[in-house]
């Protein structure tokens, strides 16, 4: 048994609870050195063999868990059969589990460094031979310093946008660009949601996110400024974990007109899609994002979308594809305190305004933004460009794992 796994069974076994809890604090953070400590040590990286393991919070309903299943499912679109870890319930202590030994041509990991270091932890960072990457998002133009040490964790870090990727600069690992691989045909057999209005958008956001980066409020200012309180006109916000942010909440919904439609709900992903095709425009007026993957998913659905124009999504968007809204660069303010520092995009709302003024009265610029953002999407993140930058050894795993 290793020394982690020694150290887990007398912290099961001998230690009475009222030590644990009096001696976690100081025992989790000798854990944590000796996670990053045993992370950085050969395990066997240069000698690849058996699965992919895909390690994610796969039964997640957030970007992460999206990201992770995505991953997975490019792999097996290829032949290739992947073994996906669920660490959802890994936590930096010592309660983890214990594994022997496994090998992987691949560990991929879809875990930000906290997470990262968590199911690290819990797997047993010694157990894990074979090469390691870890997938992360960022948001703002520079990561944090912790991140670019943790780095080391892994033999290279895949970044969603090359936005993302810049961020990550000066990291302790190679930075790799590898946007989320999307599935055209799946969205093509997405049923549209019934109508509500003449004219609908969609915005969604989840609140254990950044409110503030994400910027509803902004959504509900721009279509009032276009549509005034017009029922022909509905705005639907389709949020989540509400409950969790009650004053959050309740503002965003005393700032809603009747013709803003505030839905706090966690649905199956299939009728989010759904909600989102029978839009005639997905607005995102945020302020950053990493990589952007539901304005993605709405070009793929065939919903023109309403954007700030900087950040990750200008990966796959320019101005034939969606309708860009001019920003300027303004400190971060995010009262959640989730971002602090740095600098972020207040994007243009009277611009957002016209904009979705111009989408309503122009049904033929809808049909053409639809057309060209699926293929935006079709050419730029299809699971056959996403392979393509994987790395030469990863790709060469592929194929030897298909022939």
């Amino acid at each position: 048994m290793s020394i982690l796994g020694e150290a887990r069974k007398l912290w099961r076994s001998a230690l009475p609870e009222p030590v644990r809890k009096f001696a976690a604090p100081v025992l989790n953070q000798a854990l944590e050195a000796y996670v990053r400590a045993a992370a950085r040590a050969p395990h066997g990286a240069e000698r690849p063999q058996g699965p992919i393991k895909m390690v994610g919070y796969f039964s997640g309903s957030h970007g992460i868990a999206a990201s992770a299943r995505l991953g997975a499912r490019a792999f097996e679109a290829i032949g290739v059969q992947v073994e996906r870890v669920d660490v959802t319930d890994a936590k930096l202590d010592w309660s983890g589990r214990l594994t022997a030994p496994q090998s992987a041509s691949a560990w991929i990991f879809h875990l930000n460094p906290p997470e990262l270091l968590a199911a690290l932890a819990c797997l047993g960072p010694k157990q894990l031979l074979g090469p390691r990457y870890g997938y992360w998002a960022w948001e703002l133009p520079r990561a944090p310093r912790r991140w670019l040490k943790d780095a080391a964790l892994v033999d290279e870090v895949w970044a969603p946008s090359r936005y993302t990727a810049d961020a990550l600069a000066g990291a302790a690992a190679p930075v790799r660009v590898v946007p989320h691989p999307l599935f055209m045909e799946d969205y093509a057999k997405v049923r549209p949601a019934p109508r509500r209005a003449a004219f609908q958008g969609v915005a969604i956001f989840d609140f254990n996110s950044s409110l503030a980066r994400k910027n509803p409020q902004g959504a509900i200012t721009a279509w009032v400024q276009a549509f005034g309180a017009d029922p022909d006109c509905q705005l639907t916000l389709k949020t989540q974990n509400g409950a969790a942010h009650p004053q959050a909440l309740a503002e965003l919904t005393a700032l809603a007109p009747p013709n803003v439609r505030l839905v706090d709900e966690v649905w199956p992903y299939a009728d989010v899609q759904r909600l989102i095709a029978g839009a005639d425009v997905l607005v995102s007026l945020h302020r950053a994002e990493g990589f952007g993957l539901t304005p993605a998913e709405a070009m793929a659905l065939g919903t023109p979308v309403l954007a700030t124009g900087w950040s990750g999504v200008m990966d796959f968007m320019d101005i034939d594809s969606a309708v860009l809204v001019p920003s300027t660069q303004v400190k971060v303010k995010d009262p959640q305190g989730i971002y602090s520092g740095q600098s972020w995009a207040e994007p243009d709302l009277a611009a957002a305004a016209r904009g979705l003024q111009q989408l309503r009265a122009e049904p033929a610029l809808r049909k053409r933004l639809a057309k060209v953002g699926r293929q935006r999407v079709a050419e730029r993140l299809s699971p056959q460009a996403w392979f393509e930058t994987l790395p030469a050894s990863v790709r060469e795993a592929v194929r030897a794992a298909t022939l």
